[in-house]
């Protein structure tokens, strides 16, 4: 399994946006009852070593099953493996009815291009993205070369100014 040191961030740096967490902890609690800063901020830690814990039992799943993507099946069958697959039906649910409702958003979105007579416009602004990392990598290098040739060039005056003169 991977650890936090293995990571370029650790666990203490990795936080839950704050906002979210505490519309997740009042939906989680009757309205009458207030949450401490203290109780925020653990639940947050807890949820986010449960996070990391989770993604890397799901990450040994995937190596299991001889790929390096971790998919859906991988996390259901991390949570088999930390004990909690009496949450997987539900989980299942909510996937489903995410994945049904984001095909029908990608469905309405093409419909609407097509009656518009539009191809698809994200291909072109991606092909134009394309291009302009091509170009900056290009001046990149180009800069890279005329650096490199400066210095040639800077090494050949410093050795023509060591060099005795003969007049």
């Amino acid at each position: 399994m991977a650890t936090a040191e293995s990571n370029a961030a650790s666990i203490e740096d990795l936080d839950f946006p704050k906002a979210v967490l505490t519309r997740l902890i009042k939906s989680s609690v009757p309205d009458n009852i207030s949450i401490q800063k203290e109780a925020r901020l653990g639940v947050s830690k807890a949820a986010t070593v449960f996070v990391s814990y989770l993604a890397a039992t799901a990450n040994d799943c995937a190596r299991e099953s001889g790929h390096k993507t971790i998919m859906a099946a991988d996390v259901f069958r991390a949570l088999e493996a930390v004990g909690l697959g009496d949450f997987t039906d539900r989980l299942r649910k909510d996937l489903d009815a995410f994945s049904s409702l984001a095909k029908e958003k990608k469905e309405l979105a093409q419909r609407a291009r097509a009656a518009t007579g539009e191809a698809n416009p994200g291909e072109d602004v991606e092909d134009d993205l394309a291009e302009e990392e091509e170009e900056e990598e290009e001046e990149v290098v180009q800069e890279d070369m005329d650096v490199d040739d400066d210095e040639d060039a800077g090494s050949d005056a410093d050795e023509s100014a060591k060099r005795p003169r003969t007049e």
